[in-house]
């Protein structure tokens, strides 16, 4: 058994599905739903800028009674840009930071997941699934039930 120091790099999903601000909602939720995934990170020339959650879009998203029918919400989902949604300047890890810092980080601020960031630029994504696995993985590994 490979023996791991507990880093976010040692963990996190590498090379993230990943938006720019100018998408619009359709696309953002289309990424969502085809990668089965609940946060994307906005990215403007590799450089992090914010991030959005399937929540977020949830929230801006036209429903009824509002829009009348599905083409209308449809409209609305095409022309309106994720910009609108994203949470600017979102908390972040680098790859280096202790795992027990990040799960602290997530459970604290109550979020799905942290942007991995090194020299300014988005490396990965760590999240509370990514933490729960390895969770798991050591307790098979030890023989717990």
């Amino acid at each position: 058994m490979k023996r791991r120091k507990g880093l976010v790099r040692e963990t996190m999903s590498h090379a993230p599905i990943t938006v720019t601000s100018n998408q619009s909602l359709r696309e953002a939720l289309d990424l969502l739903g085809k990668h089965n995934i609940r946060e994307l990170p906005v990215v403007e020339h590799g450089n992090l800028i914010g991030i959005v959650t399937d929540r977020d879009l949830r929230q801006v998203s036209p429903s009824y009674p509002l829009f009348r029918d599905d083409e209308e919400i449809r409209y609305y989902n095409t022309n309106m840009k994720v910009a609108s949604a994203m949470t600017p300047d979102p908390l972040v890890v680098s790859p280096e930071t202790p795992l027990v810092e990040a799960a602290k980080l997530l459970q604290t601020y109550r979020v799905n997941s942290l942007p991995v960031v090194k020299d300014g630029k988005l490396v990965g994504i760590i999240s509370v699934t990514d933490i729960l696995g390895l969770f798991v993985e050591q307790n098979e590994e030890a023989g717990l039930p």
